[in-house]
């Protein structure tokens, strides 16, 4: 999902507690990675040996408060999912302790630069700051306010597994044997980690590595560490993109795509996105994880792409653990578009025929 598409959907759309929840989880891994991050590079490249300067209290004063901002999110997450007012006020207050916590953050490694060091006229820092800090500013605000759409459930001080409207797992003692529940799933993935966490964790990984080897073992050592970072972020995901799936596995691929997109808080160029059109609806693959669309169970897409759009083909649904809103990007992204939608139209008329 690109910025602008992300600031549509806090604006325009319907609050649901269940994509709240969700991105509570992913902020919470991010501002868990953000403090270890910065606490572990001072040690691994110490800042008396770069031209940075900074108190050296940060690692563990950043450290402590990405934990406290990551406890605060999985906090707001398990209020939100359970439908209580005072988890989507939790779920606002680490929003704006976050940005306040980014906002200082710049100052001070902004603050411990080197007077040796050149720096642009003060016009243009402000200007490009300003664009930096309003990249987290302007989805804060209108996560706040989608927060607070979000419904709540009045008789929250019952149990959540017996509160009316809310989904119960089935435990296995309970169901009759030779019998199992219908359980529709439209995602897989070998990891627990969602498309932002996997690749933030991906990257970290990486980049640990090179500091470690940079400053504990041999400068020049570093070298060797860029094809592998190469490999493992770029290779490995467009390797995986072409293992079939359980997916393709029962269904004939019609055509296939490769190319960029967005989701949600990600957004890769070529070769991270994958598409594949069956007859009964699409699969799209990114960064170790793939998500099926049927055409039934997507909203209509365009007939053209309109000229000031941004692009690509918009695949909106609301399907379990399936980003709501999934940008793709092709090297013909009209030809993919007449194609899909022809495909799409045909089966739904097949259904209405048979309905």
């Amino acid at each position: 999902m690109s910025f602008l598409d992300l600031i549509s959907e806090l604006r325009t759309k319907e609050a649901k507690p269940e994509k709240a929840a969700k991105a509570m989880k992913v902020l919470a891994l991010i501002c868990a990675i953000g403090g270890i991050w910065n606490y572990a590079i001072p040690i691994i490249a110490p800042f008396n040996k770069t031209p940075i300067r900074i108190d050296p209290a940060f690692p563990i004063i950043a450290l402590m408060a990405g934990m406290l901002l990551a406890g605060l999110f999985l906090l707001a997450s398990r209020g939100i999912a359970d439908r209580a007012e005072w988890g989507k006020r939790l779920g606002q207050l680490a929003v704006v302790l976050l940005v306040a916590m980014i906002v200082a953050g710049c100052l001070v490694l902004y603050s411990g630069f080197s007077p040796n060091i050149p720096v642009p006229p003060a016009p243009v820092t402000a200007v490009f700051s300003l664009i930096f800090v309003a990249q987290f500013v302007v989805p804060a605000f209108f996560g706040i306010q989608y927060l607070g759409r979000l419904p709540v459930d009045e008789n929250r001080y019952v149990r959540p597994a017996i509160r009316p409207g809310i989904e119960t797992r089935v435990p296995a003692a309970h169901i009759e044997r030779g019998k199992s529940p219908v359980v529709n799933s439209y995602k897989e993935s070998p990891v627990r980690f969602g498309v932002v966490g996997t690749f933030v964790i991906f990257l970290g990984i990486m980049m640990f590595s090179m500091f470690f080897v940079m400053e504990h073992i041999a400068p020049a050592a570093a070298v060797f560490m860029f094809p592998l970072m190469f490999v493992v972020i770029f290779v490995g995901p467009a390797w995986f993109n072409r293992l079939p799936s359980s997916f393709e596995q029962t269904r004939t691929v019609a055509a296939s795509y490769t190319g960029g997109g967005s989701m949600f808080m990600f957004n890769g160029s070529w070769p991270f996105f994958r598409l594949l059109v069956y007859d009964d609806g699409v699969e799209i693959r990114v960064m170790f994880h793939r998500f099926f669309i049927p055409y039934d169970k997507m909203e209509d897409l365009p007939d053209k792409i309109k000229f000031f759009s941004l692009g690509g083909v918009l695949f909106k649904s609301d399907l379990p653990g399936v980003p709501s809103r999934i940008r793709f990007h092709g090297r013909s992204s009209k030809k993919i578009l007449e194609f899909v939608n022809e495909r799409r139209k045909k089966i739904l008329a097949m259904n209405a025929e048979t309905g």
